[in-house]
């Protein structure tokens, strides 16, 4: 359970981020760093203990099938892939890359949470 919380605040926030960097670009860019370092201090911590209570729920796992652990390592991977593009956006200075690594943590984000949905059956 507080696995699925910890995506839900990972995940949700991203997509409540981008609403809000699209509609402040045009109205207030000066706010979006502070939004940002805001989002970060909210969600880096959820992030963690998605990744801590993932590992947990892992030690629990008896037996898997090959499949089950090739869809495994696709979530590994857009896990990864999410939480270094959430980074490179939080930290990137330039508008262009800010642009696609948060597009690129969203879409691996939510690759993750369908996964993840499916290995748990």
């Amino acid at each position: 359970m507080l696995h699925i919380l910890a995506v839900c605040v990972w995940v949700g926030g991203q997509v409540v981020l981008i609403g809000a960097v699209l509609a402040l670009r045009k109205t207030q860019p000066q706010v979006i760093d502070a939004l940002v370092r805001s989002f970060g201090r909210v969600v880096w911590p959820f992030f963690g203990l998605a990744i801590f209570t993932g590992v947990w729920s892992m030690t629990s796992l008896t037996s898997t099938s090959v499949a089950w652990m090739a869809l495994f390592g696709i979530k590994i991977l857009s896990v990864t892939l999410s939480g270094v593009t959430a980074w490179l956006f939080q930290t990137a200075s330039n508008s262009a890359v800010k642009a696609m690594a948060g597009a690129l943590a969203l879409v691996s984000s939510i690759a993750a949470l369908i996964t993840g949905v499916t290995l748990s059956g």
